[in-house]
């Protein structure tokens, strides 16, 4: 079964709830590591999403894979991600910034050849996405615009200009104190914006004894890792960690692989059969295509 709520051990600074699907840095910015309840498989994306943010702090939350097990730590667990959590086991672990987290090579060979040959996601192009775990709704893995939108207008109703939000540099510029669109909020938030979804993933290579891990950003896949992560039958089984650092307050942890309702198994079956270019022409009702096309906030 897939991942479904964060595991029981945490930082001494977390607090569960939602049935374990919520995590909040209560206070400080260190001691605040959650991790899946379990490990992940192969193929599985596990998804959270940015609630709550705190100004006065430098960095972000910082996400990855990594080989300690959680319920293990007797002695607790360390005050941060990185460097510290390596000290424990093997860990794939990076820092999301707000604008450049492309997994980065550190090989120049195999930097140079990526280059020279177009990466396709593994996410594939179309809106039903096909995983180990399941099928999941491209419109899953985007970001929350009720979020971005209520924190758009708390930061508006304290005085704050578009340029003091969040999304600083690209949304002043666009919509100038106005509140954006559905449309123009996908494009202009930042991976580190309260609405922002952010997944990590390890696919298999061909060899089927490594795998390299893969970033999701609001519905984007950033490329493989250079990093081989063994996948040999003795190697330890791989959780999800998240360390809600920084200027990152709250996360939730999206559960991908629900029951999907009735309408949008429809409209998955409908998105698999018809091109989003002829959406608009279909004889239904405006709400109707609107949901097609731009799905919902669940």
């Amino acid at each position: 079964m897939p991942v479904k709520r964060f595991h029981k051990s945490h930082g001494q600074n977390i607090r569960l709830f939602q049935g374990s699907t919520v995590a909040l840095r209560e206070v400080s910015f260190a001691h605040a590591l959650v991790f899946s309840e379990k490990p992940l498989q192969p193929g599985e994306i596990f998804l959270v999403e940015i609630e709550k943010t705190e100004r006065g702090w430098s960095g972000h939350m910082r996400i990855g894979l990594t080989e300690v097990d959680p319920a293990k730590q007797t002695n607790g667990l360390p005050q941060y991600a990185l460097p510290d959590l390596a000290q424990l086991g093997r860990c794939w672990v990076s820092a999301v910034t707000k604008s450049r987290n492309r997994l980065q090579y550190y090989s120049p060979d195999r930097a140079r050849s990526s280059l020279q040959s177009s990466y396709s996601s593994v996410l594939g192009t179309g809106e039903v996405i096909n995983t180990a775990c399941g099928r999941v709704r491209r419109s899953m893995l985007q970001p929350s615009y009720s979020l971005f939108r209520s924190s758009f207008a708390s930061n508006h109703a304290n005085g704050q200009s578009a340029s003091s939000t969040p999304s600083s540099s690209s949304s002043s510029t666009a919509f100038e104190g106005e509140e954006p669109s559905l449309k123009a909020a996908k494009k202009l938030i930042l991976a580190t914006d309260v609405g922002s979804r952010i997944g990590v993933m390890y696919c298999p290579d061909e060899t089927g004894y490594f795998a390299r891990m893969h970033f999701i950003i609001n519905g984007e896949d950033q490329g493989p890792s250079d990093e081989l992560i063994p996948l040999t039958c003795d190697s330890p089984p791989l959780y999800a960690v998240v360390d809600v650092y920084g200027t990152t307050k709250q996360i939730r942890l999206i559960e991908l692989y629900k029951v999907s309702s009735l309408q949008n198994a429809c409209r998955d079956l409908i998105l698999q059969t018809t091109p989003q270019h002829l959406l608009s022409a279909l004889p239904l009702p405006q709400k109707v295509i609107q949901f097609l096309c731009e799905g919902d906030d669940s």
